[in-house]
């Protein structure tokens, strides 16, 4: 769909193995309430038959191309891909089992556009089924490293969720960002096969002198995932082991000297107490993945810093002092034993 008096938008969605959920996320792109976007989709790898059915089924709709990656690149591979494709001003990440709102994009460009100091913006991201509760608005960084979301999963829709806001991080399940600030910070950083793309993709946008926004009326459904996907063996690899390895990589590669030195030791230390408490409760796999993360910062420390280089003296525009009062909130210690302890905290799977 194009009309060349509005912005143009490239819609990059990844898909992996994605079944039905993939359909029901294009139906809704492709019905999408804005007058200029292409779909790209990106094929991950998949060994099931769901790109077969999306080329039979919206194989005719001149927006929409479909890129077979052949090999499974990864969350930041997998989107680079997409982004390669774009032609757009905007670049729009969504994840395969998520749906749209018909004014989604509509009202992200319209802040974008109007707004010179948001690089990137966080959709409001809400639950299937359940429409009324909220999946994730955005986070702020803690001072142990730490991420923190600005309400809990599950929450009720409410006066928070209404408001826009600067913050911190956004979630490439539902996330909009300029597409040539996007190339000029240096893309996703492709050695995070997956999780925290998104959150050293954002830190790097903040760096770069633009904020991250979150806009209530661009609206995101997005798929729970069943609580035997969230027990998965392969799950909880993927949670433990890239999880620590890339919360260490993003804080190594983007906190400034003073920063760094504040965050870095506290931030370890709770990893290395995290990886204690699996093996005391018998977690002994668990435990292994956590601290063959924090090994892989050890072997590849050399890299890192390189990429560090880069960040610190090449995208970075703003320093600290001025960033961090905007992106940064101070928990408890208690803050992070229950995201440990409590069912559906994330770090449980």
């Amino acid at each position: 769909m194009t009309n060349s008096s509005s912005p143009s938008v490239s819609v990059v969605i990844l898909g992996h193995n994605s079944g039905p959920s993939l359909q029901g996320c294009l139906s809704s792109v492709l019905r999408s309430g804005y007058p200029n976007f292409e779909v790209i989709l990106v094929d991950n790898g998949s060994t099931d038959d769901s790109i077969d059915l999306i080329r039979k089924e919206f194989g005719d709709r001149p927006e929409l191309k479909v890129i077979d990656s052949k090999i499974n690149l990864g969350a930041s591979g997998g989107r680079n891909v997409g982004a390669t494709f774009a032609r757009g001003k905007y670049l729009a990440f969504l994840d395969s089992d998520t749906q749209v709102d018909t004014n989604w994009l509509a009202a992200a460009v319209a802040t974008l556009e109007t707004t010179s100091t948001i690089g990137a913006l966080q959709c409001k991201l809400m639950l299937m089924p359940d429409l009324n509760k909220l999946d994730y608005l955005g986070d702020f960084l803690s001072q142990f490293g730490f991420l923190v979301q600005r309400t809990p999963m599950g929450m009720r829709d409410s006066d928070i969720s209404r408001k826009s806001a600067r913050v911190f991080a956004a979630k490439s399940a539902g996330m909009v960002i300029k597409r040539q600030l996007f190339e000029t910070v240096g893309r996703f950083d492709e050695d995070f096969f997956i999780y925290m793309e998104e959150t050293d993709l954002c830190w790097r946008i903040w760096l770069s002198g633009y904020e991250i926004l979150y806009e209530p009326r661009s609206i995101v459904y997005h798929l729970v995932p069943s609580p035997s996907k969230l027990l998965a063996r392969d799950t909880k690899f993927l949670a433990k082991y890239h999880g620590t390895k890339n919360y260490v990589t993003t804080i190594l590669k983007d906190a400034g000297g003073v920063s760094l030195v504040k965050i870095i030791p506290l931030h370890i230390f709770c990893w290395i107490g995290i990886g204690l408490w699996h093996f005391g409760r018998g977690r002994l796999r668990e435990g292994v993945w956590i601290f063959r993360g924090l090994i892989y910062n050890l072997l590849n420390f050399k890299a890192i810093w390189g990429k560090r280089l880069t960040t610190q003296h090449v995208v970075r525009r703003v320093e600290d002092t001025t960033i961090m009062p905007h992106i940064m909130v101070r928990i408890s210690p208690m803050y992070l034993y229950r995201k440990l302890t409590e069912p559906g905290s994330g770090w449980r799977v």
